[in-house]
């Protein structure tokens, strides 16, 4: 999600269809070429769009074949899926989006929200806290989380079996299976007590894997979330637009070698977008307890905060299948180990 604290040199990004030089040999020269970063229409070289099963040079879930009907309906007939599934499926394929009410029992997310107040009550907590205006993650403190703007608190699953039982809760990890197609690994977590305000954004530019469009974000309400609160955001949809590239290439942001301008330029491509195709952007007002899943590609952010008292306690999950990694693996390589929980993986680009 956030970019600030993940913006590292990512040069290990091969995208999931092609090769960066593969990537170039299909890839129109005006594309190539050009200076300004550039996006990638749907109308896809006859070469490429031969080659590739979905809308996106970067790959996808199974969900975003463009043979998706087909697989549906091969899934149902062997009763991999059950009807609802499908359903579920569909919306998901359509909007880049699930919603689920009532998914978590509050009194589990009360046991959470306790050993989280207990360990930020530890002298030194072992918590790191990032945020747009701290240049590197930052150990917990009450005076740090307040005077930082945008700030969360992550991978506190690494420190509480509380945060794993949330983020691997069987509602959570049954439809990332069915999406997937393999077990998830939680690569990344995100506890905020505000409003993140941040500008509509895609996760694919932040949250970096080996294959960038096999990742999903997951949004639990901690609480009731009020309009004025810095609600989540998104243009339904959004995960469908054609690729946007930075310097030419790339699907992630790289700060050393993109720069501000380009960044600058995406972020107001993406508002340019919505409005070429006539989206009006949609908030989440979740009750306490309800999840949001949303698609790599799904474009999000932070409503402004309009009341400054109030909170939007939410908890967010990143996870990828099994087999995929993010690229912390390769340039952390300290962090390349995995933890099990029960029967799934997390990782951490923080602790270790």
């Amino acid at each position: 999600m956030p970019g600030f604290f993940v913006i590292e040199i990512c040069r290990h990004a091969q995208d999931a269809v092609f090769g960066r030089k593969a990537f170039a040999q299909h890839t129109p020269q005006a594309v190539q070429g050009g200076i300004q970063p550039r996006h990638v229409e749907h109308g896809l070289p006859a070469a490429t769009a031969a080659i590739a099963a979905v809308s996106s040079f970067f790959g996808g879930l199974w969900t975003d074949r463009n043979d998706y009907p087909t697989l549906r309906a091969s899934k149902l007939a062997s009763g991999a899926i059950t009807t609802e599934d499908a359903d579920r499926l569909d919306g998901w394929r359509a909007e880049g989006f699930f919603k689920v009410d009532n998914a978590i029992d509050p009194a589990l997310i009360d046991e959470y929200l306790n050993a989280v107040a207990a360990l930020k009550s530890r002298s030194p907590s072992p918590l790191l806290v990032t945020s747009i205006s701290l240049p590197r993650p930052t150990p917990y403190s009450p005076e740090v989380l307040e005077k930082s703007y945008s700030a969360r608190t992550v991978d506190d699953y690494f420190h509480l079996e509380d945060a794993r039982r949330l983020l691997f809760h069987p509602v959570i990890t049954d439809f990332l299976r069915l999406v997937f197609e393999r077990s998830p690994v939680l690569t990344q977590s995100l506890n905020f007590e505000r409003g993140s305000e941040q500008a509509i954004h895609q996760d694919t530019a932040f949250v970096c894997m080996n294959a960038p469009m096999k990742l999903i974000g997951v949004w639990i309400a901690l609480e009731d979330v009020k309009p004025g609160a810095g609600e989540l955001v998104y243009y339904p949809g959004s995960h469908r637009w054609p690729d946007y590239l930075f310097s030419n290439y790339f699907r992630h942001y790289n700060a050393e070698r993109d720069g501000e301008a380009q960044l600058q330029h995406w972020y107001r491509w993406i508002e340019e977008e919505a409005a070429r195709q006539g989206v009006q952007r949609q908030a989440f007002l979740p009750r306490k307890g309800d999840l949001l899943f949303w698609h790599a590609a799904l474009a999000h952010g932070g409503a402004q905060i309009g009341n400054p008292h109030a909170t939007r306690r939410s908890l967010v999950g990143h996870y990828c299948p099994t087999g995929v990694r993010p690229l912390y693996h390769y340039y952390k390589p300290a962090q390349f180990r995995r933890h099990r929980w029960r029967d799934y993986y997390y990782c951490s680009s923080y602790y270790r």
